[in-house]
């Protein structure tokens, strides 16, 4: 397998080239590079399959277990709610989840959520339009946002909001809602980031594998930045970020390798990783975020041997997976995980470069002043909102994992 993985490495960075380049014979060349890809990966799936059978921990990332609700209520601390949405013959349900009772609630027809998240991301999309676009309809661009976001409070939690007793909720989505910024969902007064600190799941049984893991005992902090043209403030952040954690170790562009991962990063306490992700929707497993000199994606992760209390994917679209087999989740979210880091930090889309500068600083001082890790990114999130209120720079965040 890691033979086939250097290849594969080598493969897609020839056709990063023959893209720049684009020569005449580039096309061609290119069209042979992906065949070559296309079999370098179905033969590491089936060496996949076969560790499958063999190693019941990478069975587990593949596939989570079940745990029963006696379970899943003991994980959860006495200042929490869980908050789990299921799909079911076109309707989308609520299981809301105490230490004391389990509720069920019936919501909406799942087509008017489908339709008003398409809206929202369609609206998302603007902001790549560019500046003077920007500019120039701000007051338009916000007011659109917000009113999706009105409507999407109106089904998936005004529903179900008195029963949202506690400071926190912990969510677990389901389908399409796992691309859903929830703390920016408004009603009249305010979004629900102003009433709870969030964290996510991939699932409820995720959550309770999480929250049972202890706290880590390590003092050492890892950070890698990869510098991009497009993000010319990746220095910075990981500079920032460097010096805010405890003991930390800085890697910036070549240096930041996967052999240093390796090395570094099981006795780290928090790991922050500033890149950018690729999201393969033809084939999740293949997902990676860029190194210095590779690309690592959930194979390799599942080599990863961590005891982490959080673990930071900070760029674009880092936080994207695709969900399999009913409210499974799989991605690089997963695989860190199921890694042994107790919580994840990524973003549900491409993020400013200046904002989320600012971000991971207001976040990372949180953290170090006592805060625990979802107080933190509540804190942050109202750092930046107060500077840039329009929901795009400081709602991609999130927070998957033991929060506290």
């Amino acid at each position: 397998m890691e033979d086939l993985r250097l290849r594969l490495t080598l493969a897609y960075r020839q056709v990063q080239q023959e893209e720049m380049v684009a020569g005449s014979d580039s096309a061609e060349k290119i069209l042979t590079l992906r065949r070559q890809s296309a079999d370098y990966q179905g033969k590491i799936a089936g060496f996949a399959s076969q560790l499958r059978s063999l190693d019941d921990d990478f069975a587990a990332l593949l596939s989570a277990g079940t745990s029963s609700v006696n379970d899943i209520q003991s994980a959860l601390p006495p200042d929490s709610v869980l908050l789990e949405y299921f799909i079911a013959r076109g309707e989308i349900h609520a299981c809301i989840v105490s230490r004391e009772h389990v509720r069920v609630r019936n919501l909406v027809p799942v087509v008017r959520v489908r339709e008003t998240f398409r809206l929202l991301q369609f609206q998302l999309s603007k902001f790549r339009l560019g500046d003077e676009y920007l500019q120039r309809f701000a007051a338009p661009l916000r007011s659109a946002v917000e009113a999706h976001l009105r409507e999407l409070y109106a089904h998936l939690i005004a529903p179900v909001r008195k029963w949202l007793d506690t400071p926190h909720v912990t969510i677990v989505p389901h389908s399409f809602l796992h691309y859903l910024p929830f703390a920016a969902l408004m009603n009249e007064t305010g979004c629900l980031m102003d009433d709870y600190s969030i964290s996510f799941a991939p699932s409820a049984s995720v959550f309770s594998l999480c929250a049972a893991r202890p706290e880590g005992a390590q003092h050492e902090s890892l950070v890698l930045g990869i510098p991009d043209p497009l993000a010319p403030q990746i220095d910075e952040e990981a500079t920032t970020v460097a010096s805010i954690l405890p003991n930390a170790r800085l890697f910036l562009a070549d240096q930041a390798t996967q052999e240093l991962l390796w090395e570094h990063a099981p006795r780290c306490r928090y790991i922050h990783i500033a890149t950018h992700g690729l999201f393969r929707q033809d084939n999740p497993m293949f997902s990676s975020i860029r190194l210095g000199r590779s690309e690592l994606n959930l194979y390799d992760i599942y080599r990863l041997r961590l005891s982490s209390d959080l673990v930071t994917l900070s760029g674009c679209g880092t936080g994207l997976n695709v969900v399999v087999g009913g409210d499974e989740l799989l991605g690089l979210v997963r695989g860190l995980l199921y890694a042994g880091t107790s919580a994840v930090l990524v973003t549900l889309w491409d993020v400013n470069d200046a904002t989320t500068a600012s971000f991971m600083k207001a976040f990372y001082s949180a953290l170090r002043a006592g805060s625990n890790k979802a107080a933190a990114l509540r804190s942050a999130m109202l750092s930046v909102r107060n500077d840039h209120p329009h929901p795009y720079y400081w709602a991609p965040f999130v927070l998957i994992g033991k929060y506290n």
